[in-house]
C-alpha cells in the first residue's frame, strides 16, 4: 500500500506540474515557448528511466530510500527550479540577432528537466522492483496522473500559479513522507521539516517568493509603465491571468481611423495572459462613444438599420458599445471567460456605465462556436473582432493553437444563424505580407460556397475594407443590395478606409488612403480567392491561406516549406520575423525531441551490463512500446479536439478527455490483472490479451470517429451536463482496452527479462513526449481523422509485436535477471 499511495501521488504531482508550468509559460511568454520548453523537459521521465535501467541492481537492493529521494528532490525542485527560470533573462524575439539566448534556452530546458527526471527515474523504479504489480502500479499511475490534471485545473479558478507550484511540491513531499514512512521516523521528520522550510522560502512572504517573470514584448509592461499606472484587479483561471490596468495614457482602439478628429472615452484595460487587450470604456452619453463609428468594424451598422446583434467574443465591452452608439435594438454578448463579464458587470459596473446590466444587452457565458452551435435564434448582424492579441499576431507566435470560430464549419455555422438579410462581420489584425485577412475572406468565401453551390457568384455577397492595421469582412447569407454596396464606399470614402472588395469594384477604386509600395495587392488577392480559380491561388501563394476545417482547425498555420528559400534569400537575416515562428518551433521541437529519445533510448543498451545480456528480442520491445506510446497520446489528441467540440469549452474539453482516459486506462490496467490468472500459460494469454485489447480499442474508437463525425449535430442537441456524460462516456470505452497493452507486456517482461523493464518504460515514456509533437505536425499537416487512423495503425503493429515481446522464458533469458 505504501507504494501503491507513493505512486499516486508522485504521478499526480508531475501531471500538475506539467500544467502548472505550461499555464505559468504562456502567461510570462506565449503559448509556443511553454510548448518547446515543457515538451523537452518532459523527456527527464526518458532520462529517469535510463538511469533506472543503467544503475538498476544499486538501487533496486535499496528501493525505498531510492523511491524516497527521488521523491523528496523533486518536491524540493520544482519551486527552485521555477524560482531559478525567472531569473533567466530569456526573450524568445531575440533568437534572430542576440545569440547568447541559445544559452538561456538551453539553460532553461535543463531547469525544467531536473523536477520531471526526479519523477521518472521513480515510476521506472517501481516497476522494476515490482514488475510483478505492474497492472495495479500502472493503475496507480494514470490513475493519479488523471485526478491531479483535474483537481489542478479547478484550482487554477482559485489560485495563482505560483501557489500551485507550490502545491503539486507538497504533494510530492507527501509521496516522499509515504516512502519514509517505511523507512524510519526519522527520516519521516526530516521530511516533514524540509517540507516546512521549502514552502515557507518559496511563499509570497518567505526568502525567495515565486513570480512570473514576464517578457519584455507582452502588452502588460507597456500599459503597467503608464504614467500613474495602477493594477486595479487581478484574477486567476485556467483560461487567463486577467490584469485590470487603468492610465490616464491609455487609449486603445485599433484601426481608428485617421480621419478621425473628436474626442475619445476615458478606458480601463482587461489584459489576458499579459497580452491580450480588451478595453472598457468610461461614458455617460452614447454619443461620447462616437469614435467607434471611425473603425472598420462599423461597417455593417451602416449597411442594416435597427438590428438584433450577436457579438462573439465580448470581452470588457467595447464592442458593445459600437452596437449601442449605432443604434443596435439588442444585443447578445456571447463571452467565454466569466471572471471578465464578472469584472465588468460587477467591480467595475459604474466605470462601464452599467454596459452589461442594460435592458437591451444579454449576457451568455458560452465559447463562441459552441454558441453558434446550439442557439435557436436569428440575428440580424453577428460580429466578432479581433480575438487575439496584436503583438502575437504579427509575431506568428499562434500557429500552434486551434481555434473553431475561424474554420469553415464555424464561418458557415454563422452565416446560418442569420436572418436572410443578416450580416456576418469579422475583423482581423492587418499582417504584412497579407495572410491573416486573405485566409479569412478564403473562409468566408468557402463558406458561402458550401452553402449556396460552388458555382455561384459570391462576390456578391461580400464587402471587404480596410484601414492601416486592421481589415473588415461582411458576409451575407444573400447577394447584397445596390443601397448597401452604395452605402459601404460612402462609408470607406468619409473614413479613409481603402476598398478591397465590393460587387462590381474596379481597380481605380482601391489603394487610395492607406497606399501601399506594392499597388492594390490585396484587391488582387481577394479577385483571386473570389473567381473559379481560387484553389490554383491557394497552392501558389506564398503563405497557406488555404481555410481550416475542423478537422484541420489550425487558422494560425501560414507557414510554407516550399517558402522558405525563397524568404531567405530575399529577406537576408530578417526572414525569421516574417516565416510564422510557431511552426517552426514545433519542427525545432520534434528534432530535438527526437535527438533526445534516441539518446535516452541506445544509451542503455551500450552501458547497461544486464540490458546487454538479455536476450529477448529488444528490437521487438522496443518498437512495441515505442508504438505504443504514439499511438497512445495520437488517440488521446485525437479526442481531446473532438470532445473540446462537443462539449463546447477548452478547459472541459481537456480535463474531461484527460480524466476519461487516464483513469479507464488505469481501470483496464486491473481488470487485466483480474483475467490473466484465469488463462494458461502465460505467454499464450498475454499476448492474445493484447491482441483483444487492440482489437477492442480499435473497433470502439473507430465506431465513435464515425459517431461525432456522421452524427454530431444530434449529439450537439443534447444539454451540456448531457454532453458531459457523454464525452466520459466516449472517451472511456477505448480507453479502458488501451489500458491493457503496456502493464500486461512490462509484467511478462518482469518475469523474462527484468533489466528490460525500466528501459521498455522509458522508450514509450521518449515516444508519449515526441508523439505530443509529432502529432501536432500531424494534425496541422493530415487532420485529427487521419491522426486518429495513424494511432489504430499503430496498435494493429504493436499488437502484431505482442508474441514477440511475450515470448516464454527461457534459460538464456534467466540469465540476465539480477
Amino acid at each position: 500500500m505504501t507504494l501503491a499511495i507513493a505512486t499516486f501521488l508522485i504521478s499526480a504531482a508531475a501531471l500538475a506540474l506539467e500544467l502548472v508550468l505550461v499555464r505559468a509559460l504562456s502567461i510570462g511568454h506565449w503559448h509556443h515557448f511553454s510548448y518547446l520548453v515543457i515538451s523537452t523537459a518532459l523527456l527527464g521521465f526518458g532520462a529517469g528511466a535510463a538511469l533506472v535501467t543503467v544503475a538498476a541492481k544499486p538501487l533496486t537492493k535499496h528501493c525505498i530510500h531510492a523511491l524516497w529521494l527521488f521523491a523528496f528532490a523533486f518536491a524540493a525542485a520544482a519551486p527552485l527550479v521555477f524560482w531559478t527560470a525567472q531569473k533567466v533573462s530569456f526573450d524568445e524575439l531575440q533568437l534572430i540577432w542576440d545569440r547568447r539566448q541559445i544559452l538561456y534556452l538551453t539553460a532553461c530546458y535543463l531547469l525544467f528537466f531536473a523536477p520531471f527526471f526526479c519523477a521518472g527515474a521513480f515510476v521506472a523504479l517501481a516497476f522494476a522492483a515490482f514488475g510483478q504489480k505492474a497492472h495495479r502500479l500502472y493503475f496507480y499511475n494514470m490513475a493519479g496522473s488523471g485526478l491531479g490534471a483535474v483537481a489542478l485545473v479547478a484550482l487554477m479558478y482559485a489560485a495563482r500559479p505560483e501557489s500551485l507550484i507550490l502545491l503539486t511540491s507538497l504533494i510530492a513531499f507527501l509521496s516522499a513522507a509515504t516512502a519514509a514512512r517505511a523507512i524510519s521516523l526519522r527520516r519521516l521528520a526530516l521530511t516533514a521539516a524540509a517540507a516546512a522550510i521549502c514552502l515557507w522560502a518559496f511563499s509570497t512572504h518567505g526568502l525567495l517568493p515565486l513570480q512570473i517573470n514576464i517578457s519584455q514584448q507582452k502588452s502588460l509592461l507597456y500599459y503597467k509603465n503608464l504614467p500613474q499606472a495602477k493594477t486595479l484587479a487581478r484574477r486567476y483561471s485556467p483560461l487567463a491571468r486577467l490584469d485590470c490596468i487603468q492610465a490616464p495614457a491609455i487609449r486603445y482602439f485599433p484601426g481608428l481611423s485617421f480621419a478621425y478628429r473628436g474626442k475619445l472615452p476615458r478606458q480601463m484595460l482587461i489584459i489576458s495572459d499579459a497580452d491580450a487587450v480588451s478595453a472598457v470604456n468610461k461614458f455617460d452619453h452614447l454619443t461620447e462613444l462616437s469614435c467607434y463609428d471611425h473603425t472598420t468594424s462599423a461597417l455593417p451598422y451602416h449597411l442594416l438599420s435597427d438590428p438584433h446583434v450577436c457579438i462573439i467574443g465580448a470581452g470588457g465591452g467595447s464592442d458593445l458599445c459600437q452596437a449601442l452608439a449605432l443604434g443596435a435594438r439588442s444585443i447578445t454578448a456571447v463571452e467565454m471567460n466569466s471572471q471578465i463579464v464578472d469584472l465588468v458587470a460587477d467591480d467595475f459596473n459604474d466605470f462601464a456605465s452599467g454596459l452589461y446590466r442594460r435592458n437591451n444587452v444579454q449576457v451568455v457565458i458560452a465559447e463562441g462556436r459552441n454558441f453558434l452551435e446550439t442557439t435557436p435564434h436569428r440575428f440580424d448582424i453577428i460580429n466578432i473582432s479581433l480575438l487575439d492579441s496584436f503583438s502575437a499576431s504579427a509575431a506568428g507566435l499562434y500557429a500552434l493553437n486551434e481555434s473553431h470560430l475561424y474554420t469553415i464549419e464555424a464561418v458557415g455555422r454563422a452565416i446560418s444563424r442569420l436572418k436572410p438579410s443578416g450580416l456576418l462581420s469579422i475583423t482581423r489584425v492587418l499582417k504584412t505580407p497579407a495572410r491573416d485577412s486573405l485566409k479569412i475572406l478564403a473562409t468566408v468565401a468557402d463558406a458561402l460556397r458550401s452553402q449556396a453551390g460552388q458555382t455561384a457568384d459570391i462576390s456578391r455577397h461580400i464587402i471587404m475594407i480596410r484601414s492601416w492595421a486592421t481589415a473588415t469582412i461582411v458576409a451575407s447569407p444573400q447577394p447584397l443590395a445596390a443601397e448597401q454596396i452604395q452605402n459601404a464606399r460612402s462609408f470607406a470614402a468619409h473614413r479613409s478606409f481603402d476598398l478591397i472588395h465590393t460587387p462590381a469594384i474596379t481597380l481605380d477604386q482601391t489603394n487610395k488612403f492607406h497606399i501601399l509600395d506594392e499597388g492594390p495587392v490585396y484587391y488582387r488577392y481577394a479577385q483571386q480567392i473570389l473567381s473559379d480559380n481560387h484553389e490554383e491561388f491557394y497552392d501558389t501563394y506564398a503563405y497557406k491561406i488555404r481555410p481550416a476545417t475542423d478537422d484541420r482547425p489550425y487558422f494560425f498555420d501560414f507557414f510554407k516549406w516550399r517558402s522558405l528559400p525563397h524568404m531567405i534569400r530575399t529577406l537576408g537575416h530578417n526572414w525569421l520575423i516574417f516565416s510564422e515562428w510557431g511552426y517552426l518551433v514545433l519542427v525545432a521541437t520534434l528534432l530535438q525531441a527526437v535527438a533526445a529519445s534516441v539518446l535516452l533510448i541506445l544509451l542503455p543498451l551500450r552501458i547497461a551490463r544486464p540490458l546487454r545480456k538479455t536476450h529477448t528480442a529488444k528490437a521487438a520491445v522496443l518498437l512495441y512500446f515505442l508504438l505504443l506510446g504514439l499511438a497512445y497520446m495520437f488517440l488521446e489528441m485525437g479526442f481531446i479536439q473532438k470532445m473540446t467540440l462537443l462539449i463546447g469549452h477548452p478547459v472541459y474539453g481537456v480535463a474531461v478527455t484527460l480524466l476519461a482516459f487516464l483513469l479507464f486506462s488505469g481501470l483496464g490496467s486491473l481488470a487485466a490483472e483480474l483475467i490473466l490468472p484465469r488463462l494458461a500459460p502465460l505467454s499464450l494469454c498475454s499476448h492474445r490479451l493484447i491482441w483483444a485489447a487492440a482489437a477492442a480499442v480499435t473497433l470502439a474508437a473507430a465506431f465513435e470517429i464515425a459517431l461525432t463525425t456522421l452524427r454530431f449535430d444530434w449529439l450537439l442537441s443534447f444539454s451540456r451536463p448531457a454532453r458531459l456524460i457523454l464525452a466520459v462516456a466516449i472517451a472511456a470505452l477505448p480507453a479502458f482496452f488501451m489500458g491493457m497493452p503496456m502493464p500486461t507486456a512490462l509484467k511478462h517482461l518482469h518475469l523474462s527479462a527484468r533489466p528490460l523493464v525500466p528501459w521498455a518504460w522509458g522508450v514509450n515514456g521518449c515516444a508519449s513526449v515526441t508523439g505530443a509533437v509529432l502529432g501536432t505536425i500531424l494534425a496541422i499537416s493530415l487532420g485529427f481523422t487521419t491522426l486518429a487512423l495513424i494511432a489504430l495503425t499503430c496498435y494493429i503493429l504493436a499488437a502484431l509485436l505482442a508474441k514477440s515481446v511475450c515470448s516464454p522464458p527461457t534459460p538464456a533469458h534467466s540469465a540476465g535477471k539480477m
